[in-house]
């Protein structure tokens, strides 16, 4: 049997729904490297531990600016704007990742803090908060069918 890196509960999710996933991971380049703990390196380390199985589970939420923490910011502390000066196609992931996650995740309590993370972020950019089923069609668009392979 092989390993993943990915979580079980993401390897049976559909694969659009895991490439939404594993485009937040990263982070943003021009993300600095200081402060450590920083709103947005904590939004991905929150993503990576999600979706992602640690290589060490002792490194996880060791110390500020740590690779993976198991929670993602508290939602009363998540101010979006403080992602305001990142380019909105970095901003478009982390919230489209927020969104899986807040759907999908097999923990109730996470799921939960994770929508209300992306409810925050949509309420802040001005946005209409899809339903479950408006994300999962726009995931399972047939694109040749309707011509938006490039759109």
């Amino acid at each position: 049997m092989s390993r993943s890196v990915l979580r079980d509960w993401v390897m049976e999710l559909p694969l659009r729904e895991q490439g939404t996933l594993l485009t937040a991971i990263r982070g943003c380049d021009l993300t600095p490297k200081y402060p450590l703990d920083s709103i947005e390196r904590r939004l991905v380390a929150a993503v990576r531990y999600a979706v992602m199985v640690p290589a060490d589970e002792r490194e996880v939420d060791s110390e500020p600016g740590c690779f993976m923490i198991s929670k993602p910011p508290a939602v009363d502390e998540f101010k979006p704007s403080a992602l305001g000066h990142y380019p909105q196609h970095w901003v478009a992931h982390i919230m489209h990742a927020m969104e899986v996650i807040g759907w999908r995740h097999p923990d109730a309590d996470l799921r939960t803090d994770w929508r209300s993370l992306y409810r925050k972020m949509v309420h802040s950019l001005h946005l209409n908060e899809e339903t479950f089923d408006q994300m999962h069609e726009r995931l399972s668009e047939d694109r040749i069918a309707a011509g938006t392979v490039v759109s």
